[in-house]
């Protein structure tokens, strides 16, 4: 019966999904209208070039902090420990899913996605229509530069699968009905090396240089992006979760007994090293890409805001510039913004266990951390004059990536000069449901300042939606080095460059002892990565495959109890520590379950342990 279903419905994806437009292959109704036969696309130049541009739909989008169905928007901001949302807590169960309600799954989206991209290596040729001088023409160096697009986004969406999977099944070409259907999943070793191998021949083929000039070309991978891909790739590779450190995983196996977890080779770190240098080569040589300075100038505050709202050449690779929708639209700034502005809704609620993990301006923790103590001019108890706003002492003398990525309690919103209140009886405390300040903190990075809900403000300004940018790899850089070579001085020059941009001092000038320390480095690493990179859709994978999730809010931990600010206090009363919200996190969460639908089609596909 399941082979005669297959073979039904195969026929129904080779021959009718044009005319209905299947969902399977997320054909457009331009290119599927009147099509019988998928020769018709690929004799036709239109048609081969919107079924090209199909391949890309499902690149992720960080800008979108809310739950979909798919799993390339930005949920794991919510699924980490940095923000609350309702629009992102899957009716509160924050990892107590399971493989039939588990949200954001990317299993069947991403396999569609694969299947159009193997389809079109397998069908798209030159083609010269007929009509003349004027037909329409497809010339050979653009079906090899388009293929080999194709071939990296084929990999791309299989290191997707394989960051929130783990082992996956590796489909290299479009199915027929001669073609065993009911696949196993590969192990790690195959997955990391068939992905390995795909970006290294797809990149000569792509273009050589970032189209920093060219907009219109701006969300097109190049070289340099695969080169960034192949270096997460690698430090998943050499990271615990992956490199034997996961128990669980070690026990995992197909039901023939082929085991789907590697043990621990140290060799990995070494290929991860080396991937992240040479993609940092690559970056620096002649100034591809490079850190964002307001426009060359030193200002930290400056550069902090506008590197998310201009397209810049930091950005390795980003959607193409998106209004976000526009501002009562329920787009990411109406979002964003709280209740005190017109229409706003103020749906995106920072944890208190990240607003403590930034820095003050003079570069020391708010606490003291096994790198560094705390500063001396951090106080929670009394109130001083910020931006002629009188705010609680917490939130005095900050770093400037502080003030750019939360809304706190007496900050003045921009246009309106309007005090933000979250205290009881304030312009915006919890008198209302889902605009209330959950945590007494609202997500302000990536915040427009023209964008507002009355003139003299604009409803909707372009931004990109950064995909990746050089500071992360900066980071992945020192991190991976730290763990071969903790003494090599690159360790703490690619962390200070960040902290340089963001206007705090470096790291062995506030404690000299951290210098080639191989744990003191690897804590101020991880904790630059979590302020540099909040909200940006990698908090969530890091704690994983660093395998830090079981440990306690504060620390990493994914479960427990997480705090924010107390919003039936006054505004005295309301600058106490209390909990919100406790999640769950279990050894099983360290990868997601197959979705239970994919599990119950197969009968050669395992699921993840715990699951």
């Amino acid at each position: 019966m399941k082979t005669r279903i297959i073979h039904t419905l195969l026929i129904a994806l080779t021959l009718g999904y044009f005319t209905s437009c299947s969902k399977f292959l997320d054909v457009s109704d331009e290119v599927a209208g009147g099509i019988s036969d998928i020769s018709q696309v690929f004799d036709n130049v239109d048609r081969t070039r919107k079924w090209y541009s199909q391949v890309f739909n499902n690149r992720p989008d960080y800008s979108m902090v809310w739950v979909e169905t798919d799993g390339m928007g930005n949920p794991w901001t919510a699924y980490a420990d940095e923000i609350f949302t309702r629009l992102a807590n899957n009716a509160g169960k924050y990892n107590e899913w399971n493989s039939s309600n588990s949200a954001a799954q990317r299993w069947k989206t991403l396999y569609e996605s694969i299947r159009q991209a193997n389809i079109f290596l397998e069908e798209a040729k030159p083609i010269v229509e007929e009509g003349g001088p004027g037909a329409a023409v497809l010339t050979e160096p653009e079906v090899e530069r388009y293929k080999a697009n194709v071939r990296f986004m084929r990999a791309l969406y299989h290191y997707y699968l394989m960051e929130l999977y783990g082992p996956i099944t590796i489909v290299d070409h479009s199915m027929t009905l001669e073609d065993e259907l009911d696949l196993p999943r590969n192990s790690l070793d195959e997955v990391i090396n068939f992905i390995d191998t795909e970006l290294l021949a797809a990149m000569q083929g792509m273009e050589q240089e970032p189209y920093h000039n060219n907009e219109s070309f701006r969300a097109v991978p190049t070289k340099g992006v695969a080169l960034a891909v192949r270096a997460k790739l690698w430090a998943y590779a050499a990271s615990p979760l992956f490199n034997g450190g996961f128990a669980e995983g070690l026990q995992l196996t197909n039901k023939d007994g082929k085991r789907l977890f590697p043990d621990r080779d140290d060799s990995k770190l070494q290929k991860a090293v080396q991937a992240c240098k040479e993609f940092i080569e690559y970056a620096e040589q002649g100034g591809r890409y490079q850190l964002y300075k307001n426009a060359g100038t030193f200002d930290p505050e400056k550069s902090v805001y506008e590197l998310f709202q201009v397209y810049n050449t930091e950005i390795i690779w980003a959607n193409s510039a998106t209004s976000w929708k526009a501002y009562n639209g329920g787009g990411f700034d109406q979002y964003a913004t709280p209740r005190s502005e017109p229409s706003g809704l103020g749906a995106f609620h920072v944890l208190q266990e990240l607003v403590d993990d930034f820095y003050m301006s003079d570069g020391y923790p708010v606490k003291s951390t096994s790198f560094l103590p705390a500063s001396p001019a951090y106080s929670e108890t009394g109130f001083s004059t910020l931006d002629e706003v009188e705010v609680s002492n917490m939130y005095i003398g900050r770093e400037p990536r502080f003030y750019n990525t939360i809304t706190f309690s007496g900050k003045k919103w921009h246009i309106s000069n309007n005090e933000t209140q979250f205290y009881k009886g304030g312009n915006s405390d919890n008198s209302v449901g889902d605009g209330a300040p959950f945590t007494g903190y609202l997500l302000y990075k990536r915040m427009n300042r023209t964008v507002y809900g009355r003139t003299p403000g604009v409803t909707s300004m372009y931004r990109p939606s950064i995909i990746f940018r050089l500071a992360e790899f900066y980071l992945l850089y020192a991190e991976l080095l730290n763990e071969m070579s903790p003494a090599d001085p690159d360790v703490l020059r690619y962390v200070n460059l960040i902290r340089e941009r963001a206007g705090i001092p470096k790291l062995e000038d506030l404690n000299p002892a951290i210098m080639g320390n191989q744990d003191l480095q690897r804590e101020a690493i991880r904790r630059e990565r979590r302020i540099e990179l909040a909200t940006e859709g990698q908090r969530y994978f890091d704690v994983r495959r660093w395998m830090i999730a079981e440990n306690a809010p504060g620390q990493g931990g994914q479960g427990g109890d997480f705090t924010g600010m107390n919003p039936d206090g006054n505004k005295v009363a309301y600058h106490v520590r209390r909990k919100v919200q406790t999640r769950s996190f279990k050894r099983k969460n360290y990868l997601y379950p197959i979705p239970l639908a994919e599990m119950q089609r197969s009968e050669n596909l395992v699921q993840n342990p715990g699951w």
